[in-house]
């Protein structure tokens, strides 16, 4: 089995954002790189791609000046959340040098893939058509990472992570995760950052689904993670990717609570009233 790097590219551009009183310069940059393996042992074969590219919008200053603790936030929560950070020996500080270790984090999750392709020639034999697929060994055959500073909502800057990843079967996957963080605290912010009692907003959730009252997910309303959120004029927004609320068709799930709901029910700590407007 051979593999062969196809292309491999990483651009960088400048811009700035500036809103609410708080300026943030960013840089962007896209990685992308992609390999075809050919099976030696089939000559028709036209071999296997897999792709992987990865873009941000990265902060580089907020309010003029550097923000370790919110690059070192972004670097663990987009690039180490679902890989091993070997590509990354420490949190680079600066954006170049960050771009550098996103493409070899592009360039070690192909290498993964080929290491199970290769492994499947060699347990199963030659040639992947011959493999059944209740025998074939999960693999990603193309995976984006795409992360921006999506708003702003008083201190906070919530940035989204939007990605797409295709593992075989009927469709591909995707989502979006939202990040937030306080640059006036200097440190993310979590739910229970705005709320009194995580499990209370919980059951509280399903009556603001402008969704089918039927929907399954209702009966194990207690296990959904509602970690995934953004606030926006005036209202805490829980965003629920594909399949986690619903069937598939249904999308990213995005329920709105307004603050003053959750104000009069006694469920906003002090910093949550603080972004009432």
């Amino acid at each position: 089995m051979k593999a062969k790097f196809l292309i491999s590219f990483m651009l960088l551009a400048f811009g700035a954002w500036a809103t609410s009183g708080i300026n943030v310069k960013t840089q962007h940059f896209e990685v992308s790189d992609s390999i075809r393996m050919f099976d030696p042992k089939e000559p028709q074969d036209l071999g296997y791609k897999f792709k992987k590219s990865a873009s941000a919008d990265w902060p580089e200053t907020v309010n003029g000046k550097k923000c370790p603790a919110l690059n070192e936030f972004l670097v663990e929560s987009v690039f180490y959340a679902s890989h091993n950070p070997k590509s990354f020996p420490n949190i680079p500080e600066d954006v170049n040098t960050l771009a550098g270790c996103v493409k070899k984090w592009v360039h070690d999750i192909l290498r993964e893939n080929v290491m199970v392709q290769e492994y499947t020639i060699k347990e199963m034999g030659p040639g992947i058509q011959n493999i059944s697929p209740d025998k074939e060994p999960e693999r990603c055959w193309y995976e984006t990472v795409d992360m921006k500073l999506n708003h702003t909502e008083g201190n906070i800057l919530f940035f989204v992570e939007n990605g797409s990843s295709y593992y075989g079967g009927a469709h591909d996957t995707y989502g979006a995760s939202y990040y937030p963080f306080d640059v006036a605290l200097n440190r993310p912010i979590q739910l229970k950052d705005i709320v009194t009692s995580t499990s209370k907003v919980l059951r509280l959730i399903p009556k603001y689904d402008k969704r089918d009252k039927d929907c399954k997910w209702y009966d194990d309303v207690h296990e959904v993670d509602i970690e995934n959120f953004y606030v926006k004029g005036n209202k805490l927004v829980f965003v629920f990717q594909p399949y986690q609320v619903g069937p598939f068709s249904d999308g990213i799930v995005e329920v709105p609570i307004p603050l003053k709901t959750l104000l009069s029910k006694k469920l906003l700590t002090k910093y949550g009233r603080s972004l009432l407007k």
